[in-house]
């Protein structure tokens, strides 16, 4: 049988009723899913001792469990940014079984799922503001693990010319960037700013993906050529003869 949490047999709720006991991995669990709302609602600069209060324990109990504001933190994260996070999306891109558009939309359908939620979206955004770390982990398995993988497959596709230069991939990146970041922004006007987000999500982001693959692979192919041009023309005229 677990243990139950005896510590929290002695707080009590607003009415004045007592809390149940819990085993510690409950009580830990339904720390953390407070917290999130929590941080969702308030931001990162909200106090423990007023979670605590919310979740009707005491703040040395909450400490128990989570020895610093930071190790909370990291939980939240964990659990909110890296749990909820799909391995089978790297799948969908990488297999080319399947066109490239029809890849891009099973994934960012998906991915939509997973970040238009009102608790995603808003600690996320404080956490821009007031945890820089959060999002930059993020970002960067973003990053590392989709937006590459993208790019990669966009050159295949396309017969787009490898990147010479780590500015050329930045490059690639930031068109990708731009397409991705425009499903999270629907979140942000729903969630950040109250505005209503379209009804239709699934339509919006087939029209987005067609949008990106009618335009970013042919700039893309036009800045490698022009970029290989002038090279081109040099090897060119050292080869040329001299006029008679």
């Amino acid at each position: 049988m677990a243990k139950t949490d005896e510590t929290s047999d002695e707080s009590t709720t607003g009415a004045g009723q007592r809390r149940r006991r819990l085993a510690p991995e409950d009580r830990e669990h339904e720390i953390v899913q407070s917290a999130i709302s929590f941080f969702a609602k308030h931001g990162f600069e909200g106090s423990t001792r007023d979670l605590a209060q919310r979740l009707g324990v005491s703040q040395p109990l909450l400490y128990r469990y989570f020895p610093t504001k930071e190790a909370l933190v990291d939980r939240v994260y964990d659990e909110v940014f890296v749990r909820r996070w799909n391995p089978e999306w790297e799948e969908w891109l990488a297999d080319r079984t399947h066109s490239l558009e029809s890849r891009l939309k099973r994934y960012l359908k998906d991915y939509a799922h997973f970040v238009l939620r009102g608790e995603w979206v808003r600690i996320f955004m404080y956490a821009g503001l007031s945890r820089a770390g959060v999002n930059q982990r993020y970002l960067t398995r973003l990053r590392e693990r989709h937006f590459l993988l993208i790019a990669r497959e966009l050159r295949f596709a396309y017969g787009i010319p490898e990147p010479e230069s780590a500015e050329a991939e930045d490059e690639e990146v930031e068109l990708i960037w731009a397409m991705h970041s425009s499903v999270f922004y629907i979140g942000v006007r729903k969630w950040v700013y109250d505005l209503s987000a379209p009804r239709n999500i699934d339509r919006l982001i087939d029209m987005r993906v067609e949008s990106f693959l009618n335009g970013a692979p042919q700039v893309l192919l036009a800045h490698r050529a022009a970029a290989a041009s002038p090279a081109t023309a040099k090897t060119s005229r050292k080869g040329r003869k001299p006029l008679a």
